[in-house]
């Protein structure tokens, strides 16, 4: 005989309201995920719906199986098609989701439903691997307490009440939060036993590891972070605000490179990659770096120490990753102004003087004919940097079009109007054809200082490319940009452009400038957002174990499990009495108090008995308590006036009454 409990047919079934509720939480646990994988399956969703609702009304059948199984092999087609179509978190994300969807043309039982739901909360976990700012767990929550909510609907079987399911969920959900993190804290982070490749999810942002003159302009038009650098101490000046990336030593005309690109290196060997040494003050500092899908660090200009997990130092000095950076991370360096480079051979230094053939030749000649008059690579550099503030060159977002194989030259002998990419590749072509080691680096400069968390938010519109000359023994830093827009270096780019090119700036920029509130309102929540990087996502649980060893001792398996269990059971009697499972009796007022105790003392009253009624039997049944005859009148009295020297003079007669009983007892 089977132990099973025999449910009807009909108790089986979903209703109509527990299968609304479910779509609707299907849309809200799908909708998160469209801003990462293809909008197509909000498609899928409402066809579902369409369907399900129509046989719901009796107007159509379920669909045949070989109808299921052609949809889920478009379905998977379709994947293939929309590029998803290796082994990825894009991938397994999204046929899971197509999984989600087309299930519920088969939900026809309560069982079918609590799956979906159960699906929900896995999806609702997944969600974060793809974000984890402060709005995604509360969209997280959100989303538990809306598959919860589902999960009563689908399970009622009573009938379902809004009141009722609203607040058993918020109880779970209330009563989840504080495990949640007691073992947020305290459990420790293990690393994964298996992972998925993630490196083909969203668009690169940021900068590239190559430039050519123009490339960055649209960047400095995006206000979206870049990282976040907090200092340990006194800031450095901001005119030493330099975020460099990468070194870009390879042209061909048009386009400088890096010569170490993505994908196109091991780690360093021993000995050929090293960073200059400090000769004066240092700054350490530490590095919140957003995703971005590319593989560059950035430092203060110049590093001459870090400490990076899964970074590698390359043969030129400068810090990458070996996957492309798909999660924010937190870094930690050390910068210093005046640094001591290692020796470089000529042999070395003849890469950064390298040119094309052909393109360019007037701006060759050009560079040739200034070079006669110097006497030395400094004075060269020197007068360089006089000529360009001497000269009408300007320094604008909408520069022209240079597109001829003589662009440089174009810029630098007539059009005079360029962003820092034009400055930077013009001046480093002229220095190379001058017989002057040169570089280009690309990173980013300034920033938004946050006093009231006291770091400084890098922005990608504080994108920008510089020039490394190799004068007296080393790499100096050489910014043309400095010498054409001056108020660059101190100025935010959106504050240096609003005072006369306002225009050129996005209508967010210039809407966010106007309104001082909103600016503020955005540094709030960059502030908020920067908190809970540091505080939450890089929270590690040794802090806490910390915490209770410096409080309790060393921490033990029965230590623990005392503290774990204390903690639940706190937990457990909070819930009880936010149900109604446990009561802690209330204090009577008076003069109910005072007839409790006098009913403790003597016996109960009766059903109906007035209190003048009960003192009176109370009276006749112990003639020899002489305080009974009068305390009718005090209780009745106080019942009318509630005055304070009636209310002291009845808890006297109680008191006086149990010394009468004690007498009586001996």
């Amino acid at each position: 005989m089977s132990n099973q409990t025999y449910i009807p047919p009909a108790e089986r079934a979903l209703t109509r309201q527990g299968l609304q509720l479910l779509f609707g939480v299907q849309f809200l646990t799908v909708l998160p995920f469209m801003s990462d994988l293809p909008k197509w399956l909000l498609l899928v969703l409402a066809l579902v719906v369409v369907w399900r609702w129509q046989v719901l009304r009796g107007q159509m059948q379920r669909p045949p199986k070989l109808l299921v199984i052609f949809a889920i092999v478009a379905g998977i087609a379709s994947l293939f098609l929309s590029g998803l179509d290796q082994y990825s978190l894009d991938t397994a994300v999204a046929v899971c989701l197509l999984g989600y969807l087309l299930k519920s043309l088969e939900v026809l039982r309560k069982r079918d439903g609590i799956f979906q739901i159960y699906l929900g909360y896995f999806l609702a976990g997944v969600y974060f691997l793809y974000h984890s700012s402060p709005l995604s767990a509360l969209l997280v929550i959100t989303l538990l307490f809306a598959n919860t909510l589902a999960l009563q609907a689908v399970t009622n079987t009573t009938g379902f009440s809004w009141r009722y399911a609203m607040t058993q969920t918020s109880v779970l959900i209330i009563g989840a939060i504080p495990i949640m993190i007691m073992g947020y804290l305290f459990f420790p982070r293990i690393p994964p036993l298996w992972s998925i490749p993630n490196n083909e999810r969203g668009a690169m942002t940021g900068m590239t590891d190559e430039i050519s003159p123009g490339s960055i302009a649209e960047l400095a038009r995006s206000q979206k972070p870049a990282f976040r650098v907090a200092f340990n101490g006194e800031l450095p000046p901001r005119s030493q605000w330099y975020w460099r990336g990468n070194t870009l030593s390879d042209f061909d005309g048009n386009t400088w490179r890096a010569k170490y690109r993505a994908g196109q290196w091991l780690p360093a060997s021993k000995g050929s990659a090293r960073l200059p040494t400090a000769v004066s003050e240092t700054w350490q500092y530490s590095i919140i770096i957003e995703p971005s899908r590319q593989q560059w660090l950035y430092f203060m200009d110049w590093p001459i120490s870090a400490n990076v997990a899964g970074g590698v130092l390359l043969p030129d000095a400068r810090y990458a990753l070996t996957t492309p950076l798909t999660q924010a991370i937190q870094y930690r360096a050390s910068s210093a102004i005046d640094i001591r480079w290692a020796e470089m051979s000529e042999a070395a230094l003849k890469e950064f003087l390298v040119l094309p053939r052909r393109g360019n030749e007037a701006l060759r000649d050009w560079a040739l004919e200034f070079r006669q008059s110097r006497a030395n690579d400094v004075q060269f550099v020197s007068d360089l940097a006089q000529y360009i503030q001497s000269n009408p060159y300007f320094y604008t977002l909408t520069p022209p079009r240079y597109e001829s194989k003589d662009s440089l030259a174009d810029f630098w002998l007539s059009g005079q109007r360029g962003f820092c990419s034009h400055y930077a590749s013009a001046t480093a072509y002229i220095l190379r054809a001058a017989g002057i080691p040169a570089r280009l680096v690309g990173g980013y400069l300034g920033g938004v200082y946050s006093e009231s968390a006291n770091y400084i938010q890098v922005r990608q519109m504080e994108a920008h490319v510089w020039v490394e000359v190799w004068v007296n023994n080393g790499w100096q830093r050489f910014d043309p940009t400095a010498a054409v827009a001056p108020n660059r270096i101190e100025q935010s780019l959106d504050d240096l452009f609003a005072q006369d090119q306002s225009a050129e700036l996005s209508m967010f920029t210039r809407v966010r400038n106007q309104l001082g509130f909103f600016k503020s309102a955005s540094l709030w929540w960059d502030s908020v957002q920067y908190q809970w990087q540091i505080k939450v996502i890089d929270y590690k649980s040794t802090s806490a174990i910390g915490w209770f060893e410096a409080r309790f001792g060393r921490l033990t398996p029965l230590k623990a499990a005392i503290a774990g269990l204390s903690f639940m059971a706190i937990v457990t009697f909070i819930i009880a009495l936010s149900i109604g499972l446990l009561r802690i009796p209330k204090r009577l007022e008076e003069p109910y108090r005072s007839l409790k105790q006098v009913e403790k003392l003597l016996e109960l009253m009766e059903p109906q008995e007035t209190i003048r009624q009960y003192f009176g039997r109370m009276t006749m049944k112990y003639p020899d308590l002489p305080v009974l005859l009068s305390m009718a009148s005090l209780f009745e009295r106080y019942l009318y006036s509630s005055s304070t020297e009636d209310e002291t003079m009845l808890r006297k007669s109680v008191s006086t009454l149990k010394l009468q009983k004690q007498t009586q007892r001996t």
